[in-house]
């Protein structure tokens, strides 16, 4: 019998996790196949962190299963030689130099491949004989992207790993090393409060809302479908189980955001605008309103 999850670098089923009395995640469930990159948007709150830390086996789930490059989290840290993780707030030896920390590092992964951290570190522009001390967030943040990347991953957690790089730096980092990494066949997983910056590069958005994956979308479907529909608030309302919602009501003025262009046209048919104007949604617009479909 085939197993359902064959092929998938990670899988989450069912997975649950609480603080206390506060029931973060209720039973996420979705999985990434090789070469993917998923988006992981929601609210603050939400899980995201969470959720990565249990892939790592930085935290331990209270219910469900996670498997990530075929290994479920034991406790051992197995799992963080198979994936790599940066963190939105990298920690590091604040007495050692970037060289020295990348040299610790060696003797921690067996995979570790130091021709590929000098290439990366390079190519970011990281001062290697910086302390870590005297690092701003930009530097850390490049660091902590040399450390991730330099182990032969095949799975790649990010977690905001675009927090503190500037924006000539944040592109580099999304557009050219996550594409060359698809190309090599890895996976990544992604959180990003930065909507706009992740629409090239994504394959496929989870939305993560009340503890749980709400929804899964095609990101190119995104891209392209996503549609603003603007007029005159009418008599009518919007039909059940549209893929719309309202976004502004000024005086007459309304705003219809749409996931896609039937949802478009039957806001047009429904009257709930009058003389509407439908035009095309940039990413970052259909990223917010996911979060507002899936928050509401």
């Amino acid at each position: 019998m085939r197993n359902a999850n064959e092929g998938m670098l990670i899988s989450f089923e069912g997975v649950k996790r609480a603080f206390g009395k506060k029931q973060v995640l209720r039973g996420v469930t979705g999985s990434v196949s090789r070469g993917r990159v998923v988006g992981l948007i929601g609210r603050n709150g939400e899980g995201k962190t969470t959720l990565l830390k249990i892939a790592l086996d930085l935290l331990a789930a209270d219910e469900g299963r996670v498997s990530v490059c075929g290994r479920a989290p034991d406790g051992s840290g197995e799992i963080r030689q198979l994936a790599g993780y940066v963190p939105e707030r990298p920690a590091f030896h604040g007495f050692m130099t970037f060289a020295e920390e990348l040299k610790l590092r060696s003797g921690l992964f067996k995979n570790w491949d130091a021709a590929a951290a000098a290439e990366c570190a390079s190519r970011l522009g990281v001062d290697l004989n910086m302390r870590v001390a005297d690092a701003n967030k930009g530097a850390l943040a490049k660091l902590a992207w040399v450390c991730a990347t330099s182990h032969r991953a095949e799975l790649l957690l990010l977690d905001e790993p675009t927090s503190g790089l500037d924006a000539l730096v944040r592109e580099q980092v999304l557009g050219e090393l996550i594409g060359r990494l698809q190309d090599e066949g890895k996976s990544v997983l992604i959180a990003n409060h930065h909507a706009e910056e992740m629409g090239a590069i994504l394959d496929e958005v989870w939305v993560l809302a009340g503890g749980a994956i709400a929804g899964v979308y095609d990101a190119e479907h995104l891209r392209r479908g996503t549609r603003m529909v603007k007029g005159r608030r009418g008599k009518g309302s919007l039909p059940s189980g549209v893929k719309a919602v309202h976004v502004m009501e000024d005086g007459a003025l309304a705003v219809c955001a749409a996931l896609d262009e039937e949802s478009a046209r039957l806001v047009v048919e429904s009257g709930a605008l009058e003389n509407a104007e439908v035009t095309p949604m940039d990413f970052s617009g259909a990223m917010k309103l996911l979060l507002r479909m899936h928050g509401e």
